[in-house]
């Protein structure tokens, strides 16, 4: 098959959409077939690239960090090239921005009769009255996008249940947990050992500093560990960037906890899975998750999780080794459960069928593309 992947990120850069398209794109490669994603140039890169057997083309205008993503360029580069790229299916992503509801708009238009898959990635929240107001308004504009779509691929049941409320029957929603990487060139079972002066509790918080992401409840908890039980041989890792970053900066200088953390931007592959492997519990409290493809990464790397009883990673709740938090989370009772998990020997896995490796999941994929060109 021909397959074409739309991306309203930048394909290369993390985060969790953009590890989805990128593991689509190599796996569905792999397996031989034809895969070109799509995707705007907000990263001002190469206009085409090749990577890990799949290509990208990146389409460049001066506003689609304008308009919430509305991009003229990308219409116009459809009108003039779809034809030429002559997809047997398009897969479509992302539901945070109007770019992916104008590119399955304009691919209707010129060519009603290709099949669209589309999968909203859809994690957020509203809290604020101006938030639903504004949500809703979209959400009806939005929601013919859903009737144009063939399929609509969720992370989560979570989410499907989310696309429902929306408006979208139950019969068109395929649930497909991401995958997770082998990482068969990586013993899971090794931890680097530690100095004798520096047996230290170490603490990870991997992803984008933004505030659903909760990494202010990391930093209270540590308080509490720190400054009010006396517990010093701990020392927590934050990998990312990101709009909130300066706020956790100032938020950890006033708890005085700057002896305690290390900032590290975000780390190439490799770095990013020795931190996993040598960190003795990862965090993440968020407030909202369409899956939490960090903490699947994880656990397969037999590294404890706590994570908060939130939207979809509730749905984490049966696996050995991950430990769940009412949200939001209380700093003292995070603290505590930091100690308890340092104190037992604690098991991870073996891992529920939820947890697969993406070798298996693709499968999934293909099945649904398949279906979608046969009916």
């Amino acid at each position: 098959m021909k397959i074409l992947l739309v991306n309203y990120l930048e394909t290369t850069s993390p985060g969790g959409i953009n590890k989805v398209i990128r593991e689509l794109a190599i796996n569905l490669s792999t397996i031989g077939h034809d895969v070109t994603v799509l995707q705007p140039n907000p990263s001002k890169q190469e206009s085409t690239e090749s990577l890990s057997g799949f290509n990208i083309i990146r389409v460049s205008s001066r506003f689609d960090k304008y308009f919430y993503g509305l991009n003229y360029e990308m219409y116009r580069y459809l009108k003039k090239h779809l034809k030429e790229l002559n997809p047997d299916v398009i897969h479509v992503h992302g539901y945070h921005s109007l770019l992916p509801i104008e590119t399955i708009y304009t691919i209707k238009r010129i060519d009603p009769e290709i099949p669209i898959i589309f999968s909203p990635h859809l994690d957020i929240i509203k809290s604020t009255f101006a938030g639903k107001y504004l949500w809703n308004i979209y959400n009806l504009f939005a929601r013919r996008v859903f009737k144009k779509s063939k399929y609509i691929i969720s992370d989560s049941n979570f989410e499907a249940k989310n696309i429902e409320y929306i408006g979208v029957g139950k019969e068109k929603i395929s649930v497909i947990n991401p995958g997770v990487d082998t990482f068969e060139h990586i013993d899971k079972t090794r931890k680097i050992e530690k100095n004798s002066k520096e047996n230290k509790i170490k603490l990870l918080y991997t992803g984008y500093l933004i505030s659903r992401k909760g990494v202010d409840f990391i930093l209270n908890s540590l308080n509490i560990l720190v400054n009010d039980i006396g517990f010093k041989e701990v020392v927590l890792t934050i990998v990312g960037d990101g709009p909130y970053k300066q706020d956790l900066l100032k938020l950890s200088e006033n708890l005085k906890l700057e002896d305690y953390i290390v900032w590290k931007s975000f780390l190439p592959r490799e770095d990013l899975i020795n931190e996993i492997i040598n960190s003795d519990i990862f965090m993440l409290l968020s407030r909202s998750e369409a899956y939490g493809i960090t903490v699947t990464e994880a656990l397969t790397l037999k590294t404890p999780c706590i994570i908060t009883n939130r939207t979809a990673l509730k749905e984490f709740k049966d696996e050995p080794g991950c430990f769940i938090v009412d949200y939001p989370p209380k700093p003292k009772i995070i603290a505590e459960l930091i100690l308890d998990i340092n104190k037992d020997d604690i098991t991870v896995g073996p891992l529920t069928s939820k947890i697969r490796p993406w070798n298996e999941v693709i499968r999934d994929y293909e099945r649904l593309y398949k279906s979608a060109l046969s009916n």
